[in-house]
Formats: structure tokens, sequence, C-alpha cells
């Protein structure tokens, strides 16, 4: 046990450290870099040793030279002013058309914003060069200053106008040393003054090597074509020092100014080489070494960097390649002198930047080996996922505007309405458009017109509305008669759904009043049914109690009170029956039945009541059998309540007629007679409770009759309706015959045979 806890506290611990491995990467890669600095100093001494010693360049590139001979220091000078006359191009440029401009848009145009293999490099060159030519200018006390001819636009390193020393000029100033080169539209260039203490006065063709290739090559741009290179245009340049001798200026500080460029030179390409070393040495151990696998496997906040993060860090190194070298130069070049500690700090925390934004950004796309290169995409990349949000619901607007077109019913009238108001509108854009610029006043005179057209309409929306406004608050506050006649355009559907909501209103309102008045009525005549029977038993209890009364009224009033305890029995079990079918807690128990035996059976019971209320029953069943799957007992009930609602309510001396048919399907049973009381109820009402036939009760039923019937004959799945023409009552039953149950068809057949 314990030395299970053990590996997992040591695991625990190698998981710690394996975090702290890519920082300490990144500092030991930093200090190597900023302790390079003095190799790179050493390099940039040597390099320009050997390109001072062994050169003969240093002659032809740089006025850093003191020789006898006044008419070549002259051409030497001259050349040079020729190389930075297209330095000054550049700045006049710049401030003539009020933007930055780089070297390659001012004399490369023709490729325009076409990028082109050397772009940077050419730029690069041209800047460096043109900072170390202006450090020259100052040393050897030189004034310079280049005139656009046309606008009068200048750019110059001087705070006067050097242009008062031309002998051409009005002022024609006497100075020490002066030039003037002129470029005229073609970028031809001619020396047309030149004022030295030697009195030496050269032409072009005497300096020689005032060409593009010369400038191209001292730029170091071997890899461009002077052919498609672009010249001062246009421009003058007019060189002024108060040194008579500045053209042969020995003193030392040109030459410290070309150690600099040498020193920057050297340099940018040293620590060049350790970055991008650093760069490759850095990858190699996020590839190989196992505890940055780990790393990169295990890390939380490693698995949450984006693709486009990691991509977004190797751009950024990119880019700082340019502040490494300038960090680098400024140092072996003094330009931090006294500040030696602090300028160390912060190119430390320079590198550990870039290098931890490299590594972390590998060790980011190197997932891509543990996930693969397509769930990498999809889970990594927010540009992959934004697109794809983008795409399915542009997809889901595509598949709705699709599908909005195909739903277009030419048959409605709205859509027929949209789609002429917006074939009429085009035809009117379109023919405005015919027009040019006069389309536009016709535009104008078809908006006014619209305007107004679209204003009355919205008027007429306004009004519609409020009135189907005001007739849904009137229904709200109870008001129940719709009389909006006017026709309300597109609320005209939406007037006649309140129209029929309004009918439902008025329909449910008489139903419920009639449902009140129903329940009053329920109410009068259970009690009445109720006390009419309890009352004349307490009678007769009382007159029992008379010791007076002889024995034959004794028996007399005990058969009274056995037929009214009957009939209140009697009563209590209907109100029971048919409260329990009203509220559906009652059982159907299903059984193979006969109707029409059922039929006879119960006309032979009622015989005798018939027979005493003078009712004539006239029987029509067919001879073949017909067998349900009914409740025997409610069927029978059915049957016996319609017989004793003939023999109560029918009109003596009358014949009834009972008949039984059947479709296969449906057994129907159909009861007539006459009434022998005015039938003034509707058919319907005569279903429900304690309804009777005779208004005045003189009858002993109960009201519970023919309620009991329809209960039963919709509890058993039929239909029970009474159709009433004058004086004739018909009773109508619909049953349906069923079938047996699974398992008891065979027995049913059996017992069928059985009894035949």
């Amino acid at each position: 046990m314990l030395g299970i806890k053990s590996k997992n506290s040591e695991k625990k611990a190698e998981k710690r450290r394996s975090k702290f491995w890519p920082l300490i990467t990144v500092l030991l890669c930093a200090a190597a870099t900023v302790g390079a600095y003095p190799e790179i100093q050493r390099n940039g001494e040597d390099a320009y040793y050997t390109y001072s010693v062994e050169s003969e360049g240093q002659a032809a590139a740089w006025p850093n030279y003191y020789s006898d001979d006044a008419e070549a220091n002259l051409r030497q000078f001259t050349r040079y002013l020729y190389v930075g006359s297209y330095g000054m191009y550049w700045n006049l440029q710049q401030s003539i058309q009020q933007r930055v401009l780089s070297p390659s848009d001012v004399f490369f145009s023709a490729y325009g914003d076409e990028d082109f293999e050397g772009r940077d490099g050419f730029d690069s060159a041209f800047r460096t060069w043109m900072q170390s030519y202006f450090s020259l200018l100052e040393s050897f006390q030189v004034e310079v200053s280049m005139v656009d001819l046309s606008s009068g636009e200048s750019y110059s390193n001087s705070s006067q106008d050097l242009s008062q020393y031309d002998k051409g000029g009005d002022l024609e100033k006497e100075a020490p040393f002066f030039m003037k080169l002129t470029f005229d539209e073609n970028g031809n260039v001619s020396i047309d003054q030149m004022e030295n203490i030697a009195g030496v006065t050269l032409s072009v063709s005497e300096v020689g090597g005032m060409t593009k290739e010369r400038v191209l090559n001292w730029m170091e741009a071997y890899y461009l074509s002077d052919a498609v290179m672009s010249q001062p245009e246009n421009v003058a340049l007019y060189v002024y020092s108060i040194d008579e001798e500045c053209y042969v200026n020995g003193n030392g500080a040109s030459g410290e100014a070309v150690d600099s460029v040498y020193y920057r030179e050297a340099s940018a390409q040293s620590i060049g080489g350790i970055y991008l070393a650093v760069l490759i040495f850095l990858t190699l151990c996020a590839v190989f070494l196992p505890v940055y696998r780990r790393v990169r496997r295990e890390s939380a906040w490693i698995k949450k960097i984006p693709m486009e993060g990691a991509l977004a860090a190797f751009l950024a190194v990119c880019i700082l390649e340019r502040m490494a070298v300038s960090l680098c130069t400024d140092y072996v070049t003094s330009s931090w002198v006294g500040r030696e500690v602090l300028m160390l700090l912060i190119q430390m925390a320079f590198y550990t930047a870039v290098y931890g934004a490299w590594l972390v950004g590998a060790m980011v796309m190197l997932q891509i080996t543990d996930m693969g290169p397509k769930p990498f995409v999809q889970e990594k990349s927010i540009c992959f996922q934004t697109v794809n949000r983008v795409y399915g619901g542009g997809k889901g607007l595509v598949s709705h505007f699709l599908e909005s077109i195909r739903n277009i019913d030419l048959s409605d009238q709205s859509d027929k309405w949209l789609l002429k108001v917006v074939g009429l509108n085009f035809v009117i854009l379109f023919f405005c458009c015919i027009f040019w610029f006069w389309g536009i006043f016709a535009i104008l005179v078809y908006s006014v017109v619209l305007f107004f057209l679209l204003r009355h309409y919205m008027k007429k929306i306004k009004k519609d509305y409020g009135v189907l406004l005001s007739a849904t608050s009137r229904m709200a506050q109870g008001d129940l008669q719709m009389d909006v006649e006017e026709d309300l355009g597109v609320f005209e559907p939406v007037k006649q759904e309140l129209a029929k909501v309004n009918s439902g209103f008025r329909k449910a309102v008489e139903q419920e009043m009639k449902s009140q008045s129903m329940k009053t009525e329920l109410i009068t005549n259970v009690s009445h049914d109720l006390k009419t029977p309890l009352t004349a038993i307490i009678t007769y209890v009382n007159l029992l109690k008379d010791e007076n009364i002889t024995p034959e009224e004794r028996r007399s009033y005990v058969d009274i009170l056995d037929r009214k305890s009957l009939r209140l029995k009697k009563l209590i079990e209907d109100l029971f029956e048919v409260s329990k079918a009203a509220s559906g807690n009652i059982q159907v128990e299903k059984s193979r039945i006969s109707l029409g035996e059922m039929v006879q059976q119960a006309a032979a019971e009622q015989a005798d009541s018939l027979e005493k209320a003078g009712i004539d029953l006239r029987l029509a069943v067919p001879e073949e059998r017909i067998t349900a799957w009914l409740d025997g007992e409610k069927t029978y009930r059915i049957l016996e309540n319609l017989l004793v609602n003939v023999s109560k309510y029918a009109l003596t001396g009358t014949r009834a007629y009972l008949s039984l048919t059947t479709d296969g399907e449906w057994a129907y049973l159909v009861l007539k007679n006459i009434s022998a009381q005015e039938l003034s109820e509707e058919p319907e009402s005569l279903t429900e409770r304690f309804v009777r036939g005779d208004k005045s009760r003189n009858t002993e039923g109960s009201g519970l009759g023919l309620a009991i019937v329809k209960s039963f004959v919709e509890l058993q799945g039929g239909r029970f309706s009474i159709v009433i023409d004058g004086d004739l009552f018909k009773a109508q039953v619909r049953l349906p015959l069923g079938q047996a149950p699974e398992g008891e068809t065979k027995q049913a057949e059996e017992a069928e045979k059985t009894e035949e």
C-alpha cells in the first residue's frame, strides 16, 4: 500500500516538474542568444577589417579616403551624391503625396501593388543605406536640398534655401563649396554647376558611373533589373558646404559611420542565424523530447489554445525577427552606452517572449499528430468552427428562402397582390434607370406618390384594426352581439373567426342557462317524487296508531303502506342506477344473448300491465336467431323501461308497435305508440331525469325510465333517440351485435348448437 502511494506521489512530482521544462528551455535559449552578443560584435569588426583591407570597393563605395588628386576626389564624391539623390527623391515624393511610401513603391512602381521577389530586401537595404548617407553628410558638414521643378516642393537637411547659391538664380551668392545636379523629365542627369577650391568642373560623362546599375550595386540588390527601375525626374539637387575641402574630409567621423554600417550588416547576419537556429532547436525539442510530448498531451492550457493562436504566434515571431536584429545592432554599435544592464534585461524579456511563443505554438500544432488532421482542425480551429456555424446558418436561411419560394401560392390573394406590387415596382424602377441622371427625378416623383399611397393604405389598416379592437373589447365586457358588417380588408378572416367565437360563446351561455334551469327542475322533481310516497307512508303510519280502526281498515292501510314503500324503494333504486350510469361508475358484463327471445320475454312479462292500460302491443321479431354480445341485465332493463313507459303514457285503446331488425353489425329496436297527453317537450328533454309525459304527475312514474334507457344504451356503445310527430311517440334503440372475446367464440358456437 505504501509502495503504491509512493509511486503515485512520484508520478505527481514528475508531472509538476515537466511543466517547468518549457520555461527553463526558453530562458536558456534567451540567455544563450544574449550571451552571443560579444562574439557577434567581434564578427562585425572582422567583417569590416576584411572588407576594408582585402576589397577595393571601399574607395569606390565610400568617400572615406584621402587622395592628393582633387579631380579623383570630386568624381567619387559626385557618384556618392548621385546615389544619395535617390534617397532624397524618395523622401520628396512622400512629402508631395502626403503618405508613407516604400522605396520600391517609388522606384519600382511598374509592379504596382503586386508583390515581387526582392521587394522587402531592397526596401530594407535602401533604408539602411539612407541612414548611413545622412550620417556621413552630417560628418562632412554637407547640406543638401532637392526641389521639385514643377511644384516647387522641396526636401532638405538644411535650414537655409540652397538655391540662393545657384548662379542661374536671382541671388547668386558665393559659396565655399556648391554643386547642382538636375534630372529632366526623362530622368537624365546633368551637372549644371560645380564650385570648389580647386576650380575643377566635371560633366556626367567625365564623372562616370552615374547609372541606375550603380545604385542597385551599392544597395547590394543585384537580383533586381535596372530596366524596370525608375529614377528621379524633373528635380534639382543642391549641395552646399562651408568646408572648401569637404569632398576630401578625412577626419575619421565618416570612418566611424562606415564602421557602424558594416557592424550592422555583420551583426544582422549573425543574429539572424542564431535566431533561426534557436527556433529550429525549440521545434526539434517539441517534436522528439518525451517531456514536451507529455506537456502538450496533458496540459489543460495548451489544449485551450486554438490553431489560429499558434499560427499567430509563428507570424509574430517571424515579424519580430527584424526587431531582434535591431536590438542586436544597437548593442554592437554602442547605442545604449551607460544602459547596458537595462538593455540586457529588455532583450532577455524579448527573447523569452518570442521563443516561448514559438515553443507553445509548436506544441499546439504538434497536437495534430495526437488527434489526426481532420479532428485537429475541427476541434482546434476557430475559423473552421465559425465557418461551419455560418455555413449551417446560411444553409438554413437559403433553405428557408427556397422553401418560401416553393410555397408561394398563386391562388392566394395576398401572394398574388405581393407579386403584383413587386413586379410593378421593378418595372417602374427599370424605366427610371433607363434615363440615367434624369431617372433620379423620376424616382423622386415615384417615391412621393408611393409615400401617399402607402400612407392611405396604412390609415385604412389602422381604421380596420380599430374597429376589430373595439369589437373584441365589447366581447370582453360581455356584449356578445357581433354587429361588425363592413369589410375589414386584411382583418376580415380575423373578424369571421371572432364571429364564430362570439356564436360559440352565446351557445355556451344558453347551454349554461339551460343547465342551471334543469338543475333547479331536477331538485324540485326529486323533492316532489321522494316527498309524495314518504308523506303517504307517514300519514298511514299515523292512522295505524289509532286503536279504534277496524281490522279491515288496518289491512287496507298496511297494503297502501306496502305499495308506497315499494314505490319509494323503486324510485331510490332508479335514481341510484341513473346516477351511477351518468358518472360512469358502473360495470358492463357482456355475454351472448338472443335479442329476439329477450324481446318476447319482456313483452310477455309486461302483457298484464299493457292489457290493464288498454294497449294492444304488436311485435315484429324475425324468425332467425339474432345473437349479440351485450349485458343481458341492462338490455332487459332497457326493454322493460320502454314497455313500462308505454303502459303509463300511451293512449288507452290504441296499439303499440315493437320491432327488431339487424343489418349484421347493429340491432335496431323501434317502439311506436300514441301518447295520451300532448307532447310539448323537445325529444331530447324527455331523456332527462325526472321528466314525465304528464305534467300533472297523475301517474306513478319516477321520470327516470327513459334516462336509464339512454344511459344503459350508451354504456354498451349504442345510441338512443326519440322522434315525436304530433302525438306519435317513437323510441329508437341501436345496439352493437359485437363479437365474442378470443377463446369464447368456439364455446359460443357449441352452446348455440346445443340450444338448437
